[in-house]
């Protein structure tokens, strides 16, 4: 396993574990920014900033709760890592027709760049599975 793909393990793992704030800009680039896709999630897509990232970190476990990464292929080529997995959470409180209780599933493209070993960007592909209740 690299460096890099290691350091990925560990940021899914902190994740999981409800770290927030300063306990994950350890793993970011002070330049960073995370773009997604759109998805049925987030219709235009969505760009953010580490700040923006950290500050929604918290709001996310308001809004989400048992989150887990189940990564399967890992391709690492100098500073680029690309990582298929397949993403689970549950809805911890309504989100409009989505109710709480709600599993969410979501296979996932995700693609990083690091720099002086922390992810500078992360653009990801989301295709979610239906939404059902």
């Amino acid at each position: 396993m690299t460096q890099h793909e290691t350091h990925l393990r560990g940021l899914y793992a902190a994740i999981e574990s409800g770290v927030t704030g300063d306990g994950l800009r350890a793993f970011w680039h002070p330049d960073a920014e995370q773009i997604e896709f759109p998805s049925i999630m987030r219709p235009k897509g969505h760009r953010r900033s580490l700040e923006e990232m950290i500050a929604g970190s918290a709001v996310g476990l308001e809004i989400i709760r048992d989150q887990h990464y189940d990564v399967g292929t890992v391709i690492v080529q100098g500073e680029e890592v690309a990582v298929q997995l397949t993403w689970t959470a549950i809805v911890a409180r309504d989100l409009g027709a989505i109710t709480s209780g709600t599993k969410l599933v979501a296979h996932v493209a995700a693609f990083y760049v690091f720099r002086d070993g922390l992810i500078l960007r992360q653009s990801s592909y989301d295709c979610y599975e239906p939404i059902e209740p």
